[in-house]
């Protein structure tokens, strides 16, 4: 997992921690610990507890739970 985050420094993602869901721009990585900024606030948290990672979509192109219906 921390090849894979190394990977998409400077990123927006979304990491899900079991209960948790985070996003943000993957700014540091230091030992087993990802730095996440959104906002000026930044987050930090264990790599081992990382569930599943997302490239952060666009959102207000989505609602969630319902299909689009434009063409």
């Amino acid at each position: 997992m921390k090849n894979f985050l190394e990977s998409r420094l400077g990123r927006e993602l979304d990491i899900n921690c079991g209960s948790l869901s985070v996003s943000g721009k993957v700014v540091r990585i230091e030992g087993n610990v990802v730095h996440i900024e959104k906002e000026d606030v930044v987050c930090y948290i264990n790599i081992e507890k990382i569930v599943a990672v997302w490239d952060l979509q666009d959102k207000k192109s989505q609602t969630p739970g319902f299909l689009s219906t434009a063409k």
